[in-house]
């Protein structure tokens, strides 16, 4: 069996700047760009036209919050996990984003390491949760799914 591709990523922030700098990031570490969103209802939309696998989401956006986009692709496309950017990433928001169905907050200011390893933190999720779909019912252990 082949190595796993990377995740597959759809940037969804109404700074042209910014979208800009994560593809640059995320390109230059060989993970693919699915498509890009310029606020939350585009973002939404291009969400369930790409299933991408993971969703960078800014939460300040006209049109429609991060916040609530992530709360509609919490219920509309589950498969995809959605990683909340924001200038500020206090314990509210981490809480706000988490409650909304978020796996990770990262700040805009942090370093680039931090947007690359939340991205990593939730391929390992979703590989893991592939793979446990993937595995026969009868050898599937007793105590549940994986964390």
């Amino acid at each position: 069996m082949g190595q796993t591709p990377g995740p597959r990523v759809l940037i969804v922030d109404d700074d042209f700047h910014l979208r800009s700098a994560l593809r640059n990031l995320l390109t230059d570490y060989g993970i693919p760009i699915v498509g890009e969103a310029a606020d939350g209802r585009q973002g939404v939309e291009a969400a369930l036209a790409l299933a991408p696998d993971i969703v960078l989401m800014d939460v300040r956006m006209p049109v429609l919050g991060g916040i609530d986009a992530t709360r509609h692709l919490a219920n509309m496309l589950p498969s995809a996990r959605v990683i909340v950017c924001s200038a500020y990433a206090d314990d509210s928001l981490r809480d706000q984003a988490r409650e909304a169905g978020a796996v990770a907050v990262v700040a805009k200011g942090d370093h680039p390491r931090e947007f690359l390893d939340a991205i990593g933190q939730a391929w390992s999720q979703i590989q893991a949760d592939r793979a446990w779909a993937a595995t026969p019912l009868v050898r599937r252990p007793a105590y549940g799914r994986p964390a």
